[in-house]
């Protein structure tokens, strides 16, 4: 039985957030209920941790007859949905019974649909809830400018330390005989906000940043980066009806 019908007008939107997903995980379940779609998993190392929520008002049309959780390889889907042309619609429909998935890639103009079926993995031992943790100052930069300073600084270290003032969010990096830093100020074009009563740090591993960073800034162009003195960062990335976030655990000097 049918218990699941969703309709997304552009399939790409789904295949960006999927994609986000894998930069931590490759396999995941998905808590989908009458009122979101949601992913919460840890990478195998337990560094780093993705909270995925899809709204019911992020689809076209969003019908859930009953709360399911459903088992995935997120990477295959997202290498069958790299198939969708632009401008496709994609459904997803998922069958209780048999366990298995159909993705519909339609276009409409053209009068065709393409059924692509996905059967489910066994469950990983129930969803995870993400950790209640409070945050000591945050700011909202441009995602792509980030981006870019974490890419200039993995030419000088393989850590880099990231700062929250109470006028600025500064992004460093220290080697043995050469130095980066990105000072976004405030009130300047990239750095939108901030709020930070004093100087708040922590170092990160570069590689981790950057394979968040790189698919999540394609979901948005500004980042919401939260931070507490040598404590997990977050970084959350907002999109239309629903946000994808990311915790991942300081590098402790």
């Amino acid at each position: 039985m049918e218990v699941v019908h969703l309709r997304f007008p552009n399939a790409d939107y789904v295949t960006d957030v999927l994609r986000a997903i894998t930069a931590v995980i490759e396999e995941g379940t998905f808590k989908v209920s009458p009122e979101s779609v949601r992913l919460t998993a840890m990478d195998p190392a337990h560094i780093s941790l993705v909270d995925m929520e899809l709204r019911r008002e992020a689809a076209e049309e969003y019908k859930v007859t009953k709360e399911v959780e459903i088992t995935l390889n997120v990477e295959e889907l997202v290498k069958l949905l790299r198939r969708a042309r632009k401008n496709e619609a994609l459904v997803l429909s998922y069958d209780d019974d048999v366990r298995r998935l159909t993705l519909s890639l339609v276009d409409v103009r053209g009068g065709k649909e393409r059924d692509f079926v996905v059967n489910t993995l066994e469950p990983m031992g129930g969803t995870i809830n993400p950790p209640n943790l409070s945050f000591e100052a945050w700011a909202r930069v441009s995602s792509d400018e980030f981006y870019e300073a974490i890419e200039d600084a993995k030419a000088i270290s393989d850590a880099v330390r990231i700062t929250i003032r109470p006028d600025a969010l500064i992004i460093l990096a220290k080697g043995e005989a050469k130095s980066s830093q990105h000072k976004f100020v405030k009130g300047g074009a990239a750095l939108y906000e901030v709020d930070a009563r004093s100087d708040v740090s922590a170092s990160f591993s570069i590689a981790y940043l950057e394979k968040i960073v790189k698919p999540a800034k394609q979901l948005s162009d500004e980042m919401t980066v939260h931070l507490s003195n040598n404590r997990p960062i977050k970084l959350s990335f907002p999109l239309s009806g629903g946000r994808v976030d990311y915790l991942i655990a300081p590098r402790m000097d």
